[in-house]
């Protein structure tokens, strides 16, 4: 678990301002730096990432891996304020952590407002492989790093509720 951690903080260093901004290579020697939230820079378009909710007002950027692909993977997403994600689930296991901000998360096959928990910048929380989950930001952004192991992807309960291309 502190392995895992360790190489999670040292991953989402890459987005530092100034730092590297592509994505690390499952496998390849990891490199040692440090960054708090404040200094990360998500503003990569979300709409071509694999495993993420695709809803307009995200940002995201594959840290490490490839969560097309098997193999371990961290994506850091950026989400604005006012934002909702209805439910979804993705066909690998997951672990949240929220970075910056609250994000509000719930499980269950619809929407469920009552049912949401605040989490607060360190807040955990896992999302197990096909449980569908949903979640909103509210008056602020929100910046949270997911780790899986892929192949990932995105499967809404209503199939209607998927962001279409373009919006």
């Amino acid at each position: 678990m502190k392995s895992t951690y360790l190489n999670l903080v040292l991953a989402a260093a890459m987005l530092t301002q100034g730092g590297i901004n592509v994505a690390q290579a499952a496998g390849a020697p990891m490199v040692t730096f440090i960054a708090t939230p404040q200094q990360l820079s998500v503003n990569q378009s979300a709409s071509k990432t694999v495993g993420v909710s695709q809803v307009g007002g995200q940002s995201a950027q594959v840290l490490y891996g490839d969560p097309t692909k098997p193999g371990l993977y961290t994506v850091l997403l950026r989400l604005e304020p006012h934002k909702r994600i209805l439910p979804l689930s993705h066909p690998d296991s997951r672990f949240v952590t929220v970075l910056s901000g609250t994000f509000y998360i719930g499980f269950g096959d619809k929407y469920d407002q009552a049912g949401l928990k605040a989490l607060p910048p360190g807040g955990i929380y896992t999302e197990p492989a096909h449980a569908n989950h949903f979640g909103e930001t509210r008056d602020e952004p929100a910046l949270v790093a997911i780790t899986g192991y892929g192949p990932s992807g995105t499967t809404y309960a209503n199939p209607a509720d998927a962001p279409k291309p373009g919006k």
